[in-house]
């Protein structure tokens, strides 16, 4: 089971993506638990997760996330286009090259 964490400023975005990300592994018979947390909250979370996603709004606080982990977990910024058109399949691809790589 790939475990994904989707950030944004509150949360409340990226629970829209979160069931797009659900659906595409769904149809694609991938196992995933992917949820959504404020980046406030990561620090509470990347523990669980096998990558951490953030929305482009929360790009200023990308450094500070990679910090935050170590590098024991890759984080990445979702393209601009594949968060504003909640494109699950895009966000479950970009999600599964971080974690296998």
């Amino acid at each position: 089971m790939y475990k994904i964490l989707l950030c944004c400023v509150s949360g409340v975005t990226t629970n829209k993506l979160v069931n797009a990300v659900k659906e595409s592994a769904k149809q694609k018979d991938i196992k995933v638990m992917c949820w959504a947390v404020g980046s406030k909250s990561v620090g509470l979370s990347w523990a669980d997760a096998d990558c951490v996603l953030l929305a482009p709004q929360s790009a200023s606080e990308l450094s500070k996330i990679e910090e935050m982990v170590h590098g024991v977990i890759p984080c990445a910024l979702i393209n601009d286009g594949d968060f504003a058109s909640m494109n699950g399949d895009a966000v479950l691809n970009q999600a599964l090259d971080l974690i296998k790589k």
